[in-house]
């Protein structure tokens, strides 16, 4: 069961008074709600900085434009890899389609881009790739972290890094970072 609009506002307010400046919309497709678009306008009300993450999957114009009237002021796309190693892991054929195609919906729409990658022993190799694919599309934003032992990562034991190997991942995040950024 879900919170009533009331209970969510409810909570943007008890948010709001305890000092929070961001809210992030997750889990799931949250504007698959239909009263998503008051929820967000709330928080944006309330100062607090809104901001959306999604897969992609059926995020039109139209769900775009309401973020976009309510102050969502940044919608990240989950982006895990390029075009097989995304649809392979997201277990969606179309999966990387989708989430390119809800990129240019958000940038089009003048809010900002943004991605989140998971980091496994498929993607490593790939990061490079998507670094130059992301900025391409107008991503300004993009959240990285490892993949855990969750979800359908649970049933992939052989995805999922192991300690020695974060030293090749630390090396290939400061190589992006000094491409992307200049040397520190």
């Amino acid at each position: 069961s879900e919170l009533s609009l009331e209970e969510s506002l409810d909570v943007v307010s008890q948010l709001s008074e305890l000092g929070f400046r961001e809210v992030a919309l997750i889990g799931g497709e949250f504007y698959l709600r239909e009263d998503w678009d008051q929820i967000a306008q709330a928080i944006t009300d309330a100062g607090m900085l809104c901001t959306m993450v999604t897969g992609g999957r059926g995020l039109t114009k139209g769900r775009v434009e309401r973020a976009s009237n309510a102050g969502v002021a940044l919608i990240s796309v989950s982006v895990d890899g390029l075009r097989e190693t995304q649809n392979e892991l997201r277990g969606v054929s179309g999966s990387w389609d989708a989430a390119l195609a809800a990129g240019q919906l958000v940038y089009e729409a003048g809010i900002e881009l943004g991605a989140n990658t998971q980091i496994n022993r498929r993607t490593i190799a790939e990061l490079p790739a998507l670094a130059a694919e992301l900025l391409q599309r107008g991503c300004r934003a993009w959240q990285m972290q490892l993949t855990v032992p969750m979800g359908r990562a649970a049933d992939r034991p052989e995805i999922l890094l192991q300690p020695y190997e974060l030293k090749e991942v630390f090396a290939i995040l400061k190589r992006l970072q000094d491409e992307v950024m200049g040397p520190a």
